[in-house]
């Protein structure tokens, strides 16, 4: 069977023949397991035929893992398009449900997400919330940081507006990630440079990790922030499992689990999060430091995907 490097190559094409299916499907057996990532980046015809063809065919029970809605966060202005390569919510809805209705379970980051698949009274799989994405590492070693007045946000600069409102802020933000080609970064931003996923981490010294999105600092605004109220963002347990606090916008789709936990802080604004970093003592953030060690070494070993996984097996 083909690897799942191979998968979008031999799916280019918008159809797929029966015959070149089944021979790429061929050590799968009637009945199968089979888990599929959500959503594959390929066209949404050849989906839909490996889903049918995985389903009705060979009666496999499908379990999806969804990483994101396409549907919930169309955005043309950063060429986000929903499934079907159309900015038409409702459309891109329609195709979405079309292939997650033939699944047999289906992983959510998110209690959000999983009620809004749940009411669209189409989808009858069982949905399981597996929380935050695991950030596997054969290393349990989790760097023990001090307080530091910083925030540091990592990730596609390009669809962080928000950056830009920041530049008569007295706050020390350390940025990471390629340059954005539709704004300047502020001046007063300490920008680092972009580095390989398994390299970020260890350029981190302290402070909190930033969670944030769309185009405004006072509050969350636009397609991607919005977003934030149904997705867990992966830069969260990445952060998380440095050793890292973190910023959440209060409503974002993590953030009660955040505030139960006492994995950093939620607020409605960044200078709001100034405020509160700044009157943080140390002792409050070795605290919330010492949760976060505790949450990263289960985060480090997959322990609540697997939870989830074990569920969909059951």
């Amino acid at each position: 069977m083909g690897s799942i490097d191979s998968l979008p190559n031999f799916l280019s094409k918008k159809l797929i023949s029966y015959r070149a299916l089944r021979n790429y499907f061929s050590r799968v057996k009637l009945g199968d397991t089979i888990f599929v990532q959500y959503p594959l980046y390929i066209s949404y015809p050849a989906f839909l035929q490996v889903i049918y063809y995985l389903r009705i065919i060979k009666h496999c029970k499908l379990i999806f893992i969804v990483h994101d809605l396409n549907s919930l966060r169309i955005d043309p202005t950063i060429g986000l398009r929903g499934m079907g390569h159309t900015n038409d919510g409702g459309r891109s809805l329609k195709n979405e449900l079309r292939i997650l209705k033939l699944a047999s379970d289906i992983l959510v980051p998110t209690e959000a997400m999983r009620e809004f698949l749940k009411n669209t009274n189409k989808v009858s799989a069982n949905i399981i919330v597996f929380g935050l994405y695991e950030h596997l590492t054969d290393s349990l070693e989790i760097p023990r940081f001090k307080k530091k007045q910083t925030m540091i946000f990592a990730g596609n600069l390009n669809k962080a507006g928000f950056l830009e409102e920041l530049g008569n802020s007295d706050f020390h933000y350390e940025i990471y990630g390629k340059k954005p080609s539709s704004f300047d970064l502020p001046k007063n931003l300490d920008y680092r440079g972009a580095f390989a996923s398994n390299e970020l981490a260890g350029q981190f010294k302290g402070g909190f990790g930033l969670v944030w999105d769309g185009f405004s600092s006072n509050g969350i605004s636009g397609v991607m922030g919005e977003y934030l109220r149904y997705n867990s963002p992966f830069k969260a347990s990445m952060f998380l499992s440095s050793g890292l606090p973190i910023v959440v916008w209060e409503q974002a789709a993590i953030a009660d689990f955040v505030r139960q936990q006492h994995l950093g802080i939620t607020v409605s604004s960044l200078k709001e999060a100034e405020l509160i970093i700044r009157d943080l003592t140390d002792e409050q953030y070795a605290e919330l430091a010492v949760n976060v060690r505790t949450f990263a070494l289960q985060l480090r070993q997959g322990v609540h995907f697997i939870r989830a996984i074990k569920d969909a097996l059951a």
